[in-house]
């Protein structure tokens, strides 16, 4: 069996891909980087190591001791980590000098450039994956107003030209007005911001660049996006069709549907 390596970070994305993988022959070898490991994954599994995110040589080292030659980096990382400490090797130094405020972007094209030259391919986490992607239309049962349409069509649009200039991927807009554009604090935090400042109704829209690696994110919507919007009495999430994974999406819209929520996929 050809064997796969898995670069995990938080979440249940890490499992699902481990699991997908197995099933169409591979054999899973998992590098966990984050502090949140994950049981489930030294069950399907093949050998799972924990290292620090900074730790690029060991991380290099054990795959391609292993046999490994493709690699996928799964899961939640939070972009804070690069404003804490974290132990980082002499490789990592280098990558962090050579892109220091260049972005985000160019600090990941970084990494997966060092991991090319090293003799491991990175592949897209949607090869395994393709199932959790949904076609264009709503989702829910729920189906959004008019007003909402307009603002979910102008969401769309505002949070595309946001992940282009590498900003974010999220924004909550409400009568045609940004209320809230997400920068380093991730998708929940945004929501809880443009609920406190919008109120009552507010749309939410996810979006990828033009130009996104896929290799190193896919953005992604679940139970716990969810929970935050109906928190702030948010009435929509707009997110890209096939450019998005949607986790556990029967029962996600279930819920959705119960709080009187509307999930839409735009193409």
């Amino acid at each position: 069996m050809e064997k796969l390596g898995i670069i995990a970070g938080a979440g249940d994305l890490p499992v699902l891909l481990a699991q997908a993988a197995s099933s169409q022959g591979h054999t899973p070898i998992v590098i966990q980087i984050t502090q949140s490991s994950s049981k489930r994954l030294t069950s399907v599994a093949s050998e799972v190591f924990s290292f620090g995110i900074g730790q690029m040589r060991k991380i290099t080292r054990t795959f391609l001791d292993l046999g490994v030659r493709e690699i996928v980096i799964v899961g939640k990382i939070e972009k804070s980590i690069l404003f804490r400490p974290f132990l980082v090797d002499s490789r990592a130094i280098k990558i962090l000098a050579s892109t220091r405020n260049k972005g985000v972007q160019a600090l990941i094209s970084s990494i997966l450039n060092y991991f090319e030259s090293e003799g491991l391919t990175v592949i897209e986490q949607h090869r395994f994956l393709k199932g959790l992607m949904p076609q264009p239309g709503v989702l829910t049962k729920k189906q959004p107003t008019q007003s909402q349409w307009a603002d979910l069509r102008y969401g769309m649009q505002l949070a595309r030209q946001v992940a282009d200039v590498d900003i974010g991927q999220t924004v909550v807009v409400k009568n045609r007005m940004p209320i809230a554009i997400e920068a380093i604090e991730g998708t929940d935090e945004t929501i809880k911001r443009g609920g406190k400042l919008g109120g009552k109704g507010i749309v939410v829209a996810k979006a990828a660049a033009t130009h996104h690696d896929f290799r190193v994110d896919v953005p992604t919507i679940g139970l716990q996006t969810l929970e935050v919007l109906h928190a702030v009495r948010g009435s929509v999430i707009a997110v890209e069709a096939e450019r998005t994974f949607v986790m556990n999406q029967e029962t996600l819209c279930e819920q959705a549907d119960r709080w009187q929520i509307s999930i839409v996929a735009v193409a």
